[in-house]
């Protein structure tokens, strides 16, 4: 059986703070931001990954790439519940930070956990793309040259 992460998304999402910040303003665009995140570690891997999200369905069903979507009342609940009901739960890695509600019943129910802060070193580790912006972190030379020839005050013309 090929073995599978599930994620707790809101639990991990919240743990990147750039991403965090956004959640008030666009919901849709920190979990796509969020999502774009993981699949460099997700195609690495053999694991099946599913990002669970608590909370009315937004923006996408699926993902393009390794990552199933799953939008549920409660994150939690749906994660356990699937356990219980799992051929094999021994397969399965749980990714949560919640350790003394979701962590605890996830190994008794025979699933391994790992912590969002694991995840995110291991996230970090494999070069996982920079957060995406609307403006670049800085300019290269040419660039500023560009900008600066554009927007330059016009001369005035010399009188002869």
């Amino acid at each position: 059986m090929r073995p599978e992460r599930w994620i707790d998304g809101y639990n991990l999402l919240h743990r990147m703070p750039d991403l965090a910040a956004r959640v008030e303003e666009d919901l849709e665009a920190a979990r796509e931001e969020f999502l774009r995140r993981l699949v460099p570690l997700a195609l690495r891997g053999r694991e099946r990954w599913t990002v669970v999200f608590d909370g009315p369905r937004g923006g996408r069903d699926r993902f393009p790439g390794p990552l199933s979507l799953v939008y549920c009342r409660d994150a939690d609940a749906w994660i356990l519940d699937s356990l219980r009901r799992h051929a094999n739960p021994k397969t399965v890695t749980v990714v949560s930070s919640d350790e003394k509600d979701i962590g605890r019943a996830a190994r008794q129910l025979g699933a391994r956990v790992e912590s969002a802060g694991t995840l995110l070193a291991r996230l970090r580790k494999a070069g996982a793309p920079p957060p995406a912006s609307e403006k670049p972190e800085s300019e290269s030379e040419e660039g500023v040259a560009y900008w600066m020839d554009r927007f330059e005050a016009p001369r005035e013309e010399e009188s002869e």
